[in-house]
């Protein structure tokens, strides 16, 4: 009898929304139409995937040596888009619906624009660690990707207001929330 009730508690349970789960904010969203919102969310989706992994990103970054001076929360929103390209084998939502995505949550100062200088030596670091990381495979390839210079910093106090579910995501959320 405990396989069947278990089973039963299984099929009738609610789905627990993902971390990644687009459509949470709790900011207005643009107002877009149905098909619009739908590539929004998509992109939004991908987005958080790479904001929950920001603080990580930004050790790997520190890692290196050099100390750039940012907060230590980084996302590439143009290395997102190329793995949701990737993923939807072209077919996904096009760059500036990504970029109307980093911008409105810019404009709500939960991401912030690195300094020129600041992405410009980031970007020189990424293709070092690249090169290092894929000497043998390149042949001639120089590292440059197109998301290079394509960085912004999280405000994690500012991106936890927007999205609170953010706090439950892993261990550095919880620190920034706490």
């Amino acid at each position: 009898m405990s396989r069947l009730s278990d089973w039963w508690r299984w099929m009738n349970e609610k789905p627990q929304p993902s971390i990644y789960g687009p459509g949470r904010a709790t900011i207005l969203y643009p107002p877009l139409g149905r098909k619009e919102l739908a590539g929004f969310h998509r992109c939004e989706e991908y987005l958080l995937r790479e904001i929950v992994e920001a603080r990580s990103w930004g050790r790997q970054v520190d890692a290196r040596g050099v100390q750039f001076p940012t907060n230590g929360w980084l996302i590439m929103p143009g290395r997102v888009y190329s793995a949701l390209m990737d993923d939807t084998r072209g077919t996904g939502p096009r760059p500036p619906v990504m970029n109307a995505v980093v911008a409105w949550l810019a404009d709500a100062s939960a991401l912030q624009p690195l300094p020129e200088r600041t992405r410009d030596d980031i970007a020189t670091s990424n293709r070092a660690a690249f090169r290092e990381d894929y000497a043998g495979y390149l042949h001639g390839d120089d590292g440059t990707r197109d998301w290079d210079h394509d960085m912004w910093q999280v405000d994690p106090d500012r991106m936890l207001e927007v999205y609170p579910h953010l706090a439950d995501a892993n261990i550095d959320w919880k620190r920034a929330a706490a």
